[in-house]
């Protein structure tokens, strides 16, 4: 539990929320770890998330002009327009993934849920490899409408 102590972050006005997690997501997520119903909110610090992902930045300026977006709104972008959820690297965390026509990149951002604040916190945001997702397990799926 050392570890979880390190991961716990605390809610406070530098969080923006910038999207939501549909309880129907919810409930397929408590499939892989316990997460209340009401956690819906997705909080992000944009300008601490840019400055610790800007190696991830620094070659993304390609992907970025394809999905028409820039660095300060990717976070936001992906967390109003994912189509994908699978689960983390870490326990307790999530990718949300964006897969578009208009670029062969994927956009991700990486959650982590704090149970004692209940909202998924964005810890990285970067365009995400096929081969490094299919490690993990597709958790829920935005059907076509």
């Amino acid at each position: 539990m050392a570890n979880a102590s390190k991961n716990r972050v605390k809610v406070a006005k530098k969080y923006t929320k910038i999207g939501v997690i549909p309880i129907l997501a919810l409930k397929k997520i408590n499939d892989y770890f316990p997460v209340p119903y009401n956690a819906k909110a997705i909080r992000a610090n944009t300008s601490n998330t840019i400055k610790h992902n800007n190696k991830h930045f620094s070659g993304m300026k390609q992907p970025l002009e394809e999905l028409g977006i820039t660095k300060e709104g990717y976070a936001e972008y992906v967390a109003r327009n994912y189509t994908e959820i699978w689960t983390g690297n870490k326990t307790n965390s999530l990718v949300l993934v964006v897969r578009t026509d208009a670029s062969h990149h994927m956009a991700a951002i990486h959650l982590f849920f704090d149970k004692n604040e209940n909202f998924w916190l964005v810890t990285s945001v970067h365009p995400e490899r096929e081969e490094d997702l299919v490690r993990n397990t597709q958790v829920w799926f935005k059907g076509i409408k």
